[in-house]
């Protein structure tokens, strides 16, 4: 038996301990109901750190969501033709019903008519919502698998705008009779996010095999799966989960392959939660897009030469670790509920990257986000510390185990600051006075001498060696203070150290 059957067979215990995590920490959601939006917690909402698209890719430059309504202001009548073609193609294929193609025109329809209709961020939002399906019909690629999902993000959002709420940007909105959550991205309305959905439906699993404090609802898994397939579309040739805006230069329809996994992940525990093979059958679907080389697919050759699954697939160089190692998981999880060859082929093809990656994301006192790239944020550092510990207690491999205590470690311990010099010092003669510090800190030093303050300085060092200018104006014997406080974990972590330093006259 080779150690990856054996890493396989060893994690088998634990996936229903590791399903969900609890008790459970509500996050907020806006409800749309017949008495208008509010807002609500909600246990089963995932919360924003584990559930977001990231950081745009091109960092500096004008959001690409901004951009969105300029191809409605250019060429409206245009993209109206494509619409209406598209459509009509579907229909005289066979690809969608008559009546589907009547209910899709019509809501088109009502949603230019209502934006017409509207003033301010109102209508610049469903504009942007318009904008983007004239945009994709233009590029022919409104294919017929992709009608259900775009058509419903634009009924929703011509549903929602008229009213008087403005959400804030990021808010989570969702619809009564409905369980899927939508995201508002300011500048592209009400968005599907497949990711916060399929992270939804692990929290509803979890709800019924863990006791995280909230409620069981099989059948509202089963509803929110239901929906979830219902707005996939065929890319080719699988099943997949697209984003339907514009998102760090990424034009749309794109794929992530980190809700891609975690789609797979949930059809496979809702497969055993409520004993039906049918979800199953919807994941296999999926599998392939792991396969298939970006931009299609989610596939790309990786920084250290393997395969690595890309969070975004129109950004093929971009290696983000925390995504990369969630994706492993969806796919370890799916194969050890459901035996699937395909799965435990495509996880082990991929995972020696993951652990060759690894070693450069550690700066010795913190993550970076992506490789060769900047330090991840609090909340990243974070993610990406519980997704190591989810590994380490599934494979049990080392590299995983190892780095996820030094991570946490990272955020609990002060950091180590030592005086290294000099001792002695000529008057008059400028000097630096050295340290050196084991993690990113705000450095203050103090330089008394006979109770008078010589120095008072504060400044912000990164690990390493550090020094601060000085110039003794008088010989004698002057004390040294050093204080740091570390600046990543909000946390009061302080490290004081003193010594003397004597100041000799001039020959």
């Amino acid at each position: 038996m080779s150690q990856q059957t054996r890493n396989f067979l060893a994690g088998a215990a634990v996936l229903l301990a590791l399903a969900s995590v609890g008790p459970a920490e509500a996050a907020e959601v806006l409800r749309v109901g017949p008495d208008g939006p509010h807002r609500a917690q909600d246990p089963l909402v995932p919360q924003p750190a584990g559930s977001s698209l990231g950081r745009e890719p091109r960092s500096g430059r004008p959001s690409a969501l901004a951009s969105a309504p300029k191809g409605k202001r250019k060429r409206p009548t245009r993209g109206a033709r494509a619409v209406s073609r598209a459509l009509t193609s579907a229909a005289r294929r066979g690809r969608i019903s008559r009546a589907s193609s009547i209910r899709y025109r019509t809501l088109y329809a009502r949603a230019r008519r209502v934006r017409a209709a509207l003033e301010g961020v109102r209508g610049r939002e469903l504009g942007a919502v318009v904008a983007t399906l004239e945009s994709i019909a233009l590029r022919r690629r409104l294919t017929a698998s992709r009608m259900p999902a775009l058509f419903l993000i634009l009924r929703r959002n011509t549903e929602f705008w008229p009213g008087r709420v403005i959400p804030r940007n990021r808010d989570r909105v969702t619809f009564s009779g409905s369980e899927l959550l939508f995201g508002y991205y300011a500048g592209a309305g009400l968005q599907l996010q497949p990711l916060v959905n399929f992270k939804k439906a692990n929290l509803m699993h979890g709800a019924c095999v863990k006791d995280t404090g909230a409620q069981c609802r099989r059948e509202g898994l089963r509803m929110l799966l239901g929906e979830m397939v219902a707005t996939s579309s065929r890319r080719g040739g699988f099943r997949a989960w697209e984003y339907f805006f514009r998102f760090g230069g990424g034009a749309p329809p794109w794929m992530s392959a980190m809700a891609q996994a975690t789609g797979v992940q949930a059809f496979g525990r809702a497969s055993q939660l409520l004993e039906d093979p049918t979800w199953e059958g919807y994941a296999r679907e999926a599998l392939p897009a792991f396969e298939t080389p970006s931009p299609t697919g989610v596939a790309a050759r990786g920084p250290i030469g393997g395969t690595h699954f890309l969070q975004y697939s129109f950004a093929p160089r971009l290696f983000i670790i925390n995504a990369f190692l969630q994706s492993l998981i969806g796919l370890y999880d799916y194969a050890q509920i459901t035996g699937d060859s395909t799965a435990r082929r495509l996880y082990a093809a991929a995972e020696p990257e993951a652990r060759a990656e690894l070693p450069r994301h550690d700066t010795g006192d913190w993550s970076t986000y992506s490789f060769g790239g900047r330090e991840s944020t609090r909340e990243y550092h974070e993610l990406l510390r519980e997704f190591l510990r989810s590994l380490c207690n599934r494979v049990r491999e080392r590299t995983y185990c190892e780095a996820a205590k030094r991570f946490r470690l990272y955020t609990t311990e002060a950091a180590q600051l030592e005086l290294l010099g000099p001792a002695t010092v000529t008057e008059d003669e400028p000097v630096r006075v050295r340290f050196s510090l084991s993690k990113l800190s705000a450095v203050q030093i103090t330089i008394t001498r006979a109770g008078r303050t010589a120095i008072d300085r504060t400044a912000t060092f990164r690990r390493g060696g550090g020094s601060f200018a000085w110039t003794p104006r008088t010989s004698g014997i002057y004390k040294v203070r050093l204080a740091a406080k570390e600046l990543r974990t909000g946390l009061e972590l302080r490290t004081r150290r003193s010594g003397e330093i004597e100041s000799v006259p001039a020959d």
